[in-house]
């Protein structure tokens, strides 16, 4: 199984192996502070495989009181997510899961990428009621017409 989080929004460090199709993770920091608290990652490899991938790092998060009852959501396609079996065991944060196509991604909650929202602003852009506008200082250059 490879894990990857080199991706718009992905956060996850790799520590290490854990047995067949399991593997150790830990959350990292926030930028440029002390905090963590999310995550989103791919996995590729483990088509059909009972994996059982282990969050280290779970009890040092801003909020480990919010892992209690809490489940990861998955995507296969990144549009369509949904809930996986996850346990906290008062120190790590396991998701156990098997998945059914060879690439999934793993998230705290269904992520909002840049591409999204960028693809958002497009569609409205088209729409004659909608004008766009940029506020506060940008690096992009104005031109009048």
């Amino acid at each position: 199984m490879d894990i990857t989080s080199n991706f718009d929004g992905g956060n996850i460090e790799v520590l290490g192996p854990g047995g067949p199709h399991r593997i150790r993770l830990a959350i990292k920091k926030d930028h440029q502070s002390d905090f963590f608290q999310w995550f989103y990652f791919r996995a590729t490899g483990a088509l059909r495989a009972d994996c059982r991938i282990l969050i280290e790092n779970a009890s040092q998060s801003a909020y480990p009181d919010g892992w209690h009852n809490y489940n990861v959501v998955a995507s296969y396609d990144r549009q369509t997510w949904f809930r996986v079996p996850t346990e906290y065991d008062g120190t790590r944060l396991i998701i156990n899961h098997r998945p059914e196509y060879d690439v999934v991604w793993y998230a705290t909650f269904a992520p909002y990428s840049m591409e999204r929202h960028a693809d958002l602003i497009a569609s409205a852009s088209v729409n004659p009621l909608v004008r766009i506008r940029s506020i506060g200082q940008s690096s992009m250059a104005r031109i009048s017409i």
